[in-house]
Formats: structure tokens, sequence, C-alpha cells
């Protein structure tokens, strides 16, 4: 049996478990927040070493020349590293469709461009922002 006071402390032993509980969870949707955030920068420097590399490779094409994929992926390398990130890999076929895999901050993310565009992203004639953007004539 206890004595008087012998409860004495416990609601503040309770209130220090609940103060450790959502700091934990604090923490722990920080970490989540920035996982994403970490995703969404390496997502946004492919997507720019993407377009930068097939714009090189369609301006070839429209030399009436054949890709060159070194000289794409340099400027996706270069575009990948302006936007904080590193390319790992990169590749590009005869069409000038440039596909990229990009790390920044121990996440990757790939991003793919060229001149396919879905039938859904046209405008109306057939015409699309890409068209507009890798015209050869400037």
């Amino acid at each position: 049996m206890r004595g008087p006071g012998g409860d004495t402390g416990a609601g503040s032993v309770v209130a220090i478990g609940v103060a450790l509980a959502a700091l934990v969870a604090v923490l722990a949707l920080a970490v989540a927040a920035g996982a994403v955030a970490s995703h969404a920068r390496a997502q946004a420097a492919a997507d720019v070493a993407a377009l930068a590399g097939a714009v090189e490779a369609r301006g070839a094409l429209a030399r009436a020349s054949p890709v060159d994929v070194a000289a794409a992926c340099t400027v996706a390398r270069v575009a990948a590293v302006r936007a904080g990130g590193a390319l790992v890999a990169c590749g590009a076929d005869a069409r000038g469709d440039v596909t990229v895999t990009v790390e920044v901050e121990g996440r990757s993310a790939s991003a793919r461009a060229g001149r396919e565009v879905p039938a859904a992203a046209r405008a109306e004639g057939g015409r699309t922002a890409a068209d507009f953007f890798l015209r050869a004539d400037g």
C-alpha cells in the first residue's frame, strides 16, 4: 500500500512519454518529407538533362547529321550538374530520343525526352510545344 503522495510525478512520466512519442513522429515526418523533396529535385534534374540532350540530338538531325550520342550526353551531363545532380546513365537513339538517369542527394530519377509525344498531348493541327522548342530554325 502506498502512503500519501505515492503517485507524485506519475503525470510527469506520462507527459514525457507523450512528448517523446510526438517528437519521434515529427522526426519521421521530416525524414519522409526530405526524401520526397530529394526525389523531386532528382526528377527535375533528370527532366532538364533529358530535354537538353534531346535538343542537342534533334539539332544534329535538323542539320541532316546522325545523332551524336556523346555530344547529346555531354550536354545532358552539363544540364544535370547545373541542376544540382550527377548524370549516372545516358543514351540516345537514332530518332533523337534521349534517356537519362540523374542522381541528387542519393536519390536517382530517370527521364526521356525527344520527338515522340503522346497523341493526347498534341494541340490542334498536330503541333505541340516540343515542335516549337525543338525546331531547327531557331
